[in-house]
């Protein structure tokens, strides 16, 4: 009993200092309460940041669900992209509706540490579905053949580049809090 109160204590200590930093910083961290989906939204925007340079990542807002970012081109449109997440907490690896709208979909595979493991690119000039909201799909598992909904096994795997991106992300954090 002790074990499992603790547990929640030290889980409400975390998912409290999220929604603060979510309230404080709206631009980098997206509001929400599904917080694997927010923690993935957010390795999103550092993605979407260096890929888009100088553009600068949207995020939509919780009524918004056709896409979760967006980035403003040239053109007046927008790019719009859908991002979907699993943690290793999730038993079956099924991820929520993917509602039509999207320009590109992202599906990101995070660790018990909440570290992305799996991220794949699909686009929708290249996915027949996009135009289809799908359900009750089942994310991949990065390097395991034949894992996940049909429709999901040909993403582009771009997790190096996310890691990448996330290591230069925390230099660059380590070295302005060094000044």
């Amino acid at each position: 009993m002790n074990e499992i109160v603790e547990a929640i204590a030290q889980y409400a200590l975390a998912y409290k200092k999220l929604e603060a930093i979510q309230r404080a910083n709206p631009a980098l961290l997206p509001r929400g309460d599904q917080k694997t989906g927010v923690i993935a939204e957010f390795y999103g925007r550092l993605y979407a940041a260096e890929r888009f340079f100088p553009a600068t990542p949207v995020f939509g807002s919780t009524s918004e669900h056709a896409w979760d970012i967006k980035i403003p081109q040239p053109s007046g449109d927008s790019l719009k992209i859908q991002i979907k997440a699993v943690s290793a907490h999730a038993e079956k690896s099924r991820i929520s509706p993917i509602h039509s709208g999207w320009d590109e979909l992202w599906l990101m595979r995070l660790t018990e540490e909440m570290v992305p493991e799996g991220f794949w690119v699909y686009r929708k000039s290249t996915c027949p579905w996009a135009l289809n909201s799908q359900k009750s799909k089942t994310m991949p598992q990065r390097g395991k053949p034949g894992t996940g909904s049909v429709e999901l096994r040909n993403g582009e795997d771009k997790l190096v580049e996310l890691l990448d991106v996330i290591a230069r992300a925390k230099r660059a954090a380590e070295k302005d809090q060094s000044r």
